[in-house]
């Protein structure tokens, strides 16, 4: 791939990233006409977000809205935006070619999924009151549009689809083992207390020994003998002098 080449993909990369960036702090600032408070650095936190912000913004309001601004607005409209300019500056530089239905399909297919993506995502950031940014869409989408760019559609698909499950698998294998950890820590602390007091030596007081002896002495003035005692008290005790006497 030539210098020029190289130029041009750089450019159509940052075109993607500004536009995709500008359409959010647009739609912040219209939002916020609509007493939608968001802050100006929304846009700006491309991944997970310390505060679910938008959630708060919209307390009160429904799901359905939360989904249309999260995940069509804030998700699948800025992301679109910036793969049209990312494809204007190729095929302006690169392809020569201009913009037709095949491309104008290509949008509306990539919308499509955009959007199914971005509900889902709106969905599950409701569910557990957390939300991220779009960064790593739009790190995905560079990566497929590059390499389709730089080594064709075929050769990108047959290279990037085992990467793309090999990190499936991994991402998944960690957080399993991360959710059995999680489990088995909780089952641990709460049985602990349990386990601990069951196995835990039984260590009579003073008092506790005094108490014995006193009913002791009671149940020998009633005639009970040796073997009914030792039947009846947990701690070995020494028989009073008029019992061994009786036994005697």
């Amino acid at each position: 791939m030539s210098r020029m080449r190289e130029t041009f993909l750089f450019a159509a990369v940052g075109a993607f990233l500004a536009v995709s960036i500008l359409w959010n702090v647009a739609m912040v600032a219209a939002l916020r006409l609509f007493r939608i408070d968001l802050p100006f650095s929304f846009p700006f936190r491309l991944f997970r977000h310390k505060e679910p912000n938008l959630l708060q913004a919209t307390q009160g309001r429904s799901i359905n809205k939360y989904v249309v601004i999260s995940g069509v607005l804030l998700f699948a409209c800025p992301l679109l935006a910036g793969l049209t300019a990312y494809d204007a500056v190729v095929r302006r530089f690169m392809g020569h070619s201009s913009y037709g239905m095949r491309e104008f399909a290509l949008s509306v297919a990539w919308f499509a999924l955009l959007g199914l993506c971005g509900v889902w995502t709106s969905i599950r950031h409701w569910q557990h009151s957390r939300e991220s940014g779009i960064g790593f869409a739009m790190a995905a989408i560079i990566v497929v549009k590059v390499a389709t760019n730089t080594m064709g559609a075929l050769m990108a698909v047959a290279l990037l689809t085992p990467a793309v499950l090999v990190c499936a698998f991994v991402y998944f294998g960690v957080r399993s083992i991360k959710r059995a950890d999680g489990q088995r820590r909780t089952v641990s602390q709460s049985s602990g207390g349990e386990s601990n007091f069951v196995a835990e030596q039984f260590v009579p007081s003073e008092k506790y020994k005094a108490q014995q002896a006193g009913m002791a002495e009671a149940l020998v003035s009633a005639g009970l003998n040796r073997e009914q005692m030792k039947a009846m008290f947990l701690l070995p005790l020494d028989t009073p002098s008029g019992e061994k006497k009786k036994d005697i």
